[in-house]
């Protein structure tokens, strides 16, 4: 099968599960550039001179946002019909509005896999909602990576039966637990995440100075950058933490993979933002459980089914950050328990969020 992969950035370090998804797929190509995505992974364009240009594009796209739609799709259709592709699979539901019409028109299936925000977000769904009803009904296959999505989407379009729950998988041979790990005399808490709102890693923050209070030599290493870095640097300072958090900034799987293996347990106080947006799966659980690791998040979207209740993990409400603080305090008192979890969190990636598996049930809806 010749498949053709899309998304929105050439590259992300918070969208891992799309570079892995890629990896796995093995596509003729995948483009890239917003939600028409036009640059192909292996340099090049869908268009010629002089729309291959960021410039023209640009302006007429903002000008003429539906005259450039036509073209879009006129050159994409183009593309399709050259390449002779058989699938295409769009990463995020708006990117999936737009490449539909040219899929339509030369009879090529495609699916729409929806990661988080745009099957919450207010403004995203006020703006793609009612492209959303039409295009969806008529998609090969239409993938949300958590159960909860799900009634959102069928809210605005009605009964999907091209709806599928596949959640964001996690390469075991790429993140397992260190064999001869040595044992630390202080607790070590590790977050991953963009500093964005709903990762709320200022609540985790907060959640850790509870756990202060009982062991004031535990350390947090948060690994990210984002645009709320500087706020949680402030307050730190402010707090006078420096001691004991660490803002390590954005790094690659394969340099944060010692530092969660280093760790005792795993942190992510996920959240409903204001606007609506909101998580799917959040990989970097499925990387910390798939390394051995405990885990402390909140009962949000797809991570009640990604962390076991009481046996992967440990859960508590949005928001209730003395609960998370508290969940702390339990898995710092009790080292067989972080362990015991550890081992369940493993388990539960092997058995259920291998992403070699997931892939190629992807890969099955679409032949």
């Amino acid at each position: 099968m010749k498949l053709l992969i899309a998304r929105s950035n050439y590259f992300s370090y918070s969208e891992t599960f799309i570079d892995e998804q890629i990896k796995q797929l093995q596509p003729h190509a995948v483009l890239y550039e917003g939600w028409q995505p036009s640059r192909l992974y292996d340099g090049g364009s869908i268009y010629p001179f002089p729309l291959n240009q960021l410039l023209v594009r640009g302006s007429l796209r903002r000008l003429f946002p539906d005259l450039y739609q036509k073209i879009y799709t006129y050159f994409l259709r183009k593309y399709l019909q050259k390449n002779q592709i058989d699938a295409f699979l769009a990463n995020y539901g708006p990117l999936g509005t737009h490449i539909s019409e040219a899929c339509s028109a030369e009879n090529i299936p495609f699916g729409i896999v929806f990661l988080g925000f745009d099957a919450n977000e207010i403004k995203t769904l006020e703006d793609y909602g009612a492209k959303y009803a039409q295009v969806l009904p008529k998609a090969k296959a239409i993938i949300v990576v958590a159960s909860a999505m799900k009634p959102t989407l069928e809210k605005i379009c009605g009964p999907l039966p091209n709806l599928h729950v596949i959640p964001c998988g996690v390469d075991l041979n790429q993140f397992y637990p260190f064999k001869q790990k040595q044992k630390s005399t202080t607790f070590q808490l590790i977050s991953v995440a963009r500093f964005a709102a709903k990762k709320g890693s200022i609540l985790s923050i907060k959640s850790f100075e509870i756990l202060l209070k009982q062991f004031p030599d535990a350390q947090f290493n948060m690994v990210g950058d984002g645009p709320l870095w500087q706020e949680a640097k402030d307050y730190v300072a402010s707090q006078h933490l420096e001691k004991n958090i660490h803002f390590l900034g954005a790094k690659s799987p394969a340099e944060y993979l010692p530092l969660l293996q280093a760790a005792d347990a795993f942190i992510q106080h996920s959240i409903v933002t204001p606007s609506g947006d909101s998580e799917g799966t959040p990989v970097a659980i499925l990387e910390a459980s798939a390394t051995g690791l405990a885990i402390v998040s909140t009962r949000h979207a797809g991570i009640p089914e990604a962390v076991i209740e009481e046996v992967t993990g440990i859960l508590v409400d949005e928001h209730d950050v003395e609960a998370m603080g508290n969940a702390l305090i339990r898995l710092a008192s009790d080292a067989e328990l972080c362990q015991q979890m550890g081992i369940a969190a493993r388990k539960h990636m092997q058995e259920h969020y291998e992403v070699g598996k997931l892939s190629q049930s992807i890969k099955q809806l679409l032949s």
